[in-house]
């Protein structure tokens, strides 16, 4: 009996999966983007993630890394390996593959103490136009095109660091920092922990601020455009 040439393909591209070499997906716990749960990872990023690597058939495991050591074996990495919920900028495609999109974040905000001198401005504009503020920014880390486009040029004092969210925010309810910006979801479960609490802190809406960014897998070079292909095809998949 002569052999179903569709068949065939459909039977190599099953094949190939089946053999493709796992895929390491980097995470930060982060709710409620990345939400460690049972063993794997949830949330608004975590979830999307992990459905696409099943429906794609793309052989993955979750590794635990904070955000700066993700860049880093990205870069460095022999082996294939993602990190989730980053966001596209120049720079990182200059060195990585990005999947598309697995989630749009709401307008950013700030976080901020209640009373202080960045609670009592209402634009990105006028924020960053005040040279009495000192905006935390987190090192190698991107706040979507928009605010970073405008941070190297504002008159606001910048100081970065290593911390994650939870000691960025520790950072400001000190006095070390006036603000940071993060996304609104991320704001609301920040103030949930209970470092935080009686801190001071409040989350606050700029009226010029735009729709959030939207969020990707990163990827590095040893991830082949096919995965990325097939990564691509489930996401859009319903």
């Amino acid at each position: 009996m002569r052999a179903n040439p569709f068949f065939l393909s459909a039977l190599l591209l099953v094949s190939a999966h089946a053999s493709a070499e796992s895929v390491t997906v980097l995470y930060n716990h982060r709710p409620p983007y990345l939400v460690e749960s049972g063993g794997g990872v949830s949330g608004l990023t975590g979830a999307p993630v992990a459905a696409a690597f099943k429906k794609a058939g793309v052989p993955f495991t979750w590794e635990a890394a904070p955000s700066n050591r993700q860049i880093s074996m990205i870069k460095e990495s022999a082996a294939p390996v993602c990190a989730a919920g980053w966001f596209k900028n120049p720079e990182r495609e200059a060195f990585g593959r990005f999947t598309a999109p697995i989630y749009q974040d709401k307008p950013s905000v700030i976080l901020t103490r209640g009373g202080g001198p960045a609670a009592a401005h209402r634009t990105v504009e006028s924020l960053l136009a005040d040279a009495k503020i000192t905006v935390l920014v987190k090192s190698g880390y991107s706040y979507g095109n928009f605010i970073d486009g405008k941070l190297p040029t504002a008159a606001a004092q910048k100081t970065s660091t290593t911390q994650e969210n939870i000691g960025m925010a520790t950072m400001i309810a000190a006095g070390r920092a006036d603000l940071m910006f993060l996304a609104a979801e991320e704001g609301s479960e920040l103030l949930k922990t209970p470092e935080l609490a009686d801190k001071g802190l409040v989350l606050a809406e700029l009226t010029d601020m735009p729709p959030g960014s939207q969020r990707y897998l990163l990827c590095n070079r040893n991830v082949a455009p096919e995965t990325i292909e097939a990564l691509n095809r489930a996401i859009a998949a319903p």
